[in-house]
């Protein structure tokens, strides 16, 4: 059986990965949905339309000290907690807009190009879905970091 001294710090390296690798994935779903309207100007939409969905980004400094550690473990709460809280709000903001625009189409008289129109809003929809999906599953690869971190520290 391995050293817990092994099993821990790969276990936290593993996790710190797939939050990488999820949270990459989620921002390739946003950079990638689109929206086209043909109306006159045509119309196109990104999430660089929606303030919700703006990023932001930060520094930190990494030691060997155990005050220092504290620091880290600390940052990766607020991190984590960024993070489900970004995912939070693009579920919320991304079901209220749908649901708003679905009542709208309720009232419109059906004709190809309001179907297509609907099923390009739908495909927008389903790939921020995703993508805040993809974040909230980010966090909680930083929840066990976190847990595994503070095991580290308490040991």
């Amino acid at each position: 059986m391995a050293s817990r001294t092994v099993l821990v710090p790969s276990a936290v390296l593993i996790l710190r990965l797939l939050a990488l690798g999820l949270l990459a994935a989620s921002l390739a779903l946003i950079a990638a949905d689109r929206l086209n309207v043909d109306s006159d100007p045509p119309q196109k939409y990104t999430f660089r339309n929606v303030y919700a969905y703006s990023i932001a980004r930060g520094k930190r400094s990494i030691g060997g000290t155990v005050a220092v550690a504290l620091v880290l473990v600390l940052a990766d709460v607020v991190f984590a907690l960024l993070l489900a809280t970004g995912a939070a709000a693009g579920f919320g903001f991304t079901y209220d807009v749908k649901r708003y625009l679905d009542g709208l189409f309720d009232d419109i008289i059906r004709t190809p190009e309001v179907d297509k129109l609907h099923r390009d809003m739908d495909r927008l929809f389903e790939l921020a879905y995703a993508s805040a999906g993809l974040m909230l599953a980010a966090a909680a690869c930083m929840a066990l970091v976190i847990m595994l971190s503070v095991y580290s520290l308490a040991k």
